[in-house]
C-alpha cells in the first residue's frame, strides 16, 4: 500500500511538471491566475523610474518579504497574481522591492534596496506606496485579506486624485 501511494504521488509530481506551460491540466489556477506576478513586476529601481518617466505613469512599489513575510504572501496570492492586476498593473510601473530570507541578493543589491526603503520610511512589510516618476509619493495601501478588486479600486481612486 505504501509503494502504490509513493507511485502515485511520483505520477501526480511528474504530471505537474511535465504540465507547466499547459492551462488544461491546470485549469483553476490558471483562470485565477492569468499572469504570474513576475511578469508584470520588475526589481530594477532605477529602470522603473526611468521606464515610469518616458511611459507618464505612475510607480506602484510593492516593499515585501515575499519568501518570509505571512500578509506579503496573503497579498501576493489574494491580488498580484490575480488576471485583475495583470490588467490593471498597465496603468503603473510595478516595482518590487524584496526582502527575502532565501536566496537574498548580494550585499550591495541589499543595501540598495534598505537605503531605497528608507527614503519612503517602510517600517514593516508589506508596504504599498504609490509615487510619481520623480518619486515623490502621492498614496499608501493596506492590503490585508482585501480582494483584487477591492485594492486596486483604492489604487485607482489614489491615480485620479493624483492626475487631478
Amino acid at each position: 500500500m505504501k509503494n502504490v501511494m509513493i507511485g502515485r504521488l511520483y505520477a501526480m509530481m511528474l504530471a505537474a511538471v511535465v504540465c507547466v506551460g499547459c492551462s488544461e491540466a491546470v485549469s483553476e489556477p490558471a483562470e485565477r491566475n492569468a499572469a504570474p506576478a513576475a511578469s508584470v513586476w520588475t526589481e530594477d529601481i532605477e529602470g522603473a523610474f526611468k521606464t515610469a518617466a518616458a511611459a507618464k505613469k505612475p510607480v506602484f512599489i510593492n516593499f515585501t518579504g515575499s519568501d518570509w513575510c505571512y500578509w506579503c504572501k496573503i497579498a501576493d496570492k489574494n491580488i498580484f497574481q490575480t488576471k485583475e492586476w495583470a490588467a490593471f498593473s498597465k496603468k503603473v510601473v510595478c516595482l518590487k522591492v524584496d526582502f527575502p530570507r532565501h536566496g537574498a541578493p548580494d550585499v550591495m543589491t541589499m543595501k540598495k534596496r534598505r537605503d531605497f526603503a528608507e527614503k519612503f520610511s517602510v517600517r514593516g512589510y508589506p508596504t504599498f506606496v504609490l509615487v510619481d516618476a520623480e518619486k515623490k509619493e502621492s498614496a499608501r495601501f493596506m492590503a490585508g485579506k482585501k480582494d483584487a478588486a477591492t485594492f486596486i479600486g483604492e489604487v485607482e481612486a489614489a491615480l485620479k486624485d493624483v492626475s487631478r
